[in-house]
């Protein structure tokens, strides 16, 4: 408790320059995040409120793709969720990867049902993008969506993710609405699905308010088929954030439908969210850093100032303040030693707190699942958990990266098709 005390009273002593000094870091960091965050709120309020409701107007043929790699504990409660949709006029399109488990099996008496309509069975695993592109070459449907196999959702999921499209020809693709559907099962999930809450219901709505929606997860997401098309289908290395980029670029406008909500479970304990995590990250950096760096520059041919802002974005927000931080530290533990250097930690900490807490709160109202709430003890977890280990371990698989490229040798997806991927 006097750790606490002499912290808060750092923070009610220190001057303006004082304080920009010792917390520059967050101000100039963390801090625009998480005024972001409440700026969202009013914009998913004020703006994205104003949408039409009631029935879809007619749309053409949907597909929903599935491709799984041993998913038979997950594949047959996905599809008996699609099919309690409120949106009812799709087919369903199965593509077993490679599976050594029952899941072929599974899909094939799920087609005997009648809920599923195409199946295909892949001897050897191509991993997810060849198997997404084969479902997408059987599919009859104008718009696909994609979703995993482990996924559920809510009653009007498919509705709301189809409401764009169907409103707005412009519009190439939409991003769903990703929540932790396993927060109550350790404290790791409930960190994640605070994440989630803040990174994806809080900040796509303000990327979407800003045209800036650059990634549409792999989990929910709909695509016009000419769209998937005109591109090529999906690269066999980048999946989800590549083809978004790739989609952009082509001049296709990616909307995100918060009210499309999809459920997934994450991973339960520390060491598989870091290993999940490491791969996250090295795949982002080969994407921004190698396959699309010219984005970072002004006079390349191909610059555009809308595509950069989300480049320079993920610079000054994530790469540089991950990079940073370990000197950061250094600095203060130099200059003001263990014990000054722990005060003002824990002064960093409680401001921090304040923050997360609004942004928490901001993303609860803004995904409108007031259930979530029960997440507030956790809150305090989170803040410290994303600052002293997912800062560091961001760091590391950057430097990995950029040293021995160790996404290469990733075996989420197979050799083979790694070997393919000329950009890398």
């Amino acid at each position: 408790m006097e750790l606490f005390e002499n912290a808060r009273g750092l923070l009610g002593s220190l001057s303006g320059w004082s304080f920009f000094t010792m917390f520059g870091m967050v101000l100039l960091t963390d801090a625009p995040r998480f005024f972001i965050g409440i700026q969202a709120t009013a914009a998913a309020f004020i703006l994205r409120d104003h949408r039409p409701y009631g029935p879809l107007p007619p749309l053409p043929r949907v597909s929903i793709l599935l491709a799984g790699h041993n998913e038979e504990d997950a594949i047959e409660k996905c599809v008996r969720s699609l099919r309690k949709q409120s949106f009812h006029g799709f087919e369903i399109v199965c593509v077993d990867d490679g599976s050594s488990d029952r899941t072929f099996s599974i899909m094939r008496r799920l087609q005997s049902e009648g809920l599923v309509q195409s199946i295909a069975r892949l001897q050897l695993r191509g991993g997810k993008a060849a198997a997404l592109n084969l479902a997408a070459r059987m599919a009859h449907g104008e718009i696909f969506i994609v979703t995993d196999c482990d996924c559920s959702f809510e009653p009007n999921a498919i509705e709301e993710l189809l409401r764009p499209l169907a409103g707005n020809a412009s519009i190439g693709a939409v991003s769903g609405n990703i929540l932790v559907r396993n927060w109550r099962r350790s404290v790791t999930t409930a960190i994640q699905a605070i994440e989630y809450l803040i990174s994806i219901s809080l900040g796509k709505t303000y990327s979407g308010a800003l045209d800036q929606v650059s990634c549409i997860s792999g989990a929910f997401g709909a695509f016009r088929r000419s769209a998937w098309v005109a591109q090529g289908g999906m690269d066999t290395g980048g999946e989800d954030f590549d083809f978004t980029i790739r989609l952009r670029l082509a001049g296709y406008k990616i909307e995100f439908a918060r009210h499309a909500i999809c459920y997934t479970d994450v991973p339960e304990s520390p060491f598989a969210l870091l290993r999940q995590r490491s791969r996250w990250e090295r795949d982002a950096y080969w994407i921004r850093f190698r396959k699309y760096r010219r984005l970072f520059n002004p006079f390349a041919p191909s610059f555009r100032w809308l595509e950069a802002a989300h480049q320079w974005d993920f610079l000054l927000f994530t790469a540089l303040p991950g990079l940073a931080f370990p000197f950061y530290l250094g600095w203060l533990f130099a200059t003001f030693g263990v014990a000054g250097a722990t005060t003002l930690l824990v002064a960093v900490s409680i401001a921090l707190f304040g923050f997360d807490l609004a942004c928490f709160v901001a993303a609860t109202l803004v995904t409108g699942r007031p259930d979530y709430l029960h997440l507030l003890p956790f809150v305090p977890v989170y803040g410290l958990f994303q600052i002293y280990v997912m800062k560091f371990h961001r760091l590391y698989a950057y430097a990995t990266e950029a040293v021995a490229s160790l996404s290469l040798t990733d075996n989420y997806v197979p050799k083979k098709v790694r070997d393919l991927n000329d950009w890398r």
